[in-house]
């Protein structure tokens, strides 16, 4: 599978007078043409602002970009001009972003607000642009005689459809999803679900989907990327990651899930808290949580061990195995 996007060493910090926020550590990631990524990490671990990079939104100041690339369809984004980035942004990379609530304006009528996207990207007239508006409410399931109301006239789950019906107006070849069903309740949850799968069915885009689930990733999502401390700790395909997975921090994940058909006195949680991004730890940033820890670990930063050709892990003991004795 050909990888259209590409990031080689992304490092990002966040700067607030003398104190240095490390969001994204050099941090390699690839996504292949059709494919669902699915982007997982605690809070905090340089999810969206990996995501803010693709599309070069990053709020400056504070955030800077230290060092690495993006490569998108062979171009380094961040060797465009700003022109050049619009005519991206939408179009070819489009973004549905975390709360629905706020995403909308809320003196602009949903088919506006869709409206502007298509005719930002596309040459037709407003007509034409508010057929098209209309088109696409339907396409997510709502009557296009709405496209006349306002986003308070909406519930979320509605709200969240119609950001998903402007983000894949132009169908864009990648669509990034971040957290798409945090502010939905779990029925609400399942549509959308279902409907980013049907869409990506109907427009073939290639997606990174942002969250914590890992119910959702095992659903929707063909590889899988661990994130931790900002960078990617494991990375494969979800029958690797969720069958054999080599990190103690991806088998520390799943341990926390709860078991339906164990009996447990108390769910399993990962020891100690996530590191202080203004100081992350030496060696391997997971070692002061990891049941394995070495020597070696706290003074060594661990290269990516290749399980086989798309599954490896950052981590000096991944060939060993799963060890639940630890």
């Amino acid at each position: 599978m050909k990888d259209f996007l590409r990031i080689d060493g992304l490092t990002v910090e966040y700067r607030s007078g003398n104190r240095r926020v490390h969001a994204v550590n050099e941090l390699d990631l690839q996504v292949g043409e059709g494919e669902v990524l699915g982007f997982v990490g605690e809070t905090g671990a340089g999810k969206t602002t990996t995501a803010l990079s693709i599309l070069r939104i990053l709020p400056d100041p504070p955030a800077k970009v230290l060092g690495g690339k993006v490569i998108f369809k062979d171009r380094d984004i961040f060797q465009l001009s700003e022109r050049e980035m619009r005519a991206i942004r939408g179009e070819e990379i489009a973004m549905i972003f975390q709360d629905p609530m706020t995403s909308l304006d809320p003196v602009k009528t949903v088919g506006d607000q869709i409206c502007e996207m298509i005719l930002l990207h596309q040459h037709c007239s407003r007509k034409e642009a508010w057929q098209k508006a209309g088109d696409m409410l339907e396409t997510v399931g709502i009557d296009r005689e709405r496209a006349s109301e306002y986003p308070h006239q909406f519930s979320g789950g509605m709200k969240q459809r119609v950001v998903i019906a402007i983000a894949l107006s132009c169908k864009p070849a990648l669509l990034i999803a971040d957290e798409p069903t945090t502010a939905l309740d779990v029925t609400i949850q399942a549509q959308i679900l279902e409907l980013m799968k049907e869409l990506k069915k109907e427009y073939q885009s290639s997606m990174i989907l942002i969250t914590h689930d890992l119910g959702i990733v095992a659903e929707i999502c063909d590889n899988v990327a661990i994130m931790y401390a900002g960078g990617v700790v494991e990375y494969g395909n979800v029958y690797d990651i969720y069958k054999d997975p080599r990190h103690p921090y991806t088998q520390a994940l799943f341990d926390s899930i709860p078991d339906v058909h164990r009996i447990q006195d108390r769910l399993k949680v990962i020891t100690g808290l996530p590191p202080d991004p203004t100081d992350i730890p030496s060696g391997c940033p997971f070692h002061p949580r990891c049941p394995h820890c070495t020597e070696r670990c706290k003074t060594e930063k661990p290269e990516a061990v290749y399980l086989n050709e798309t599954h490896w892990a950052k981590c000096f003991h991944a060939r060993e195995g799963r060890n639940d004795n630890g």
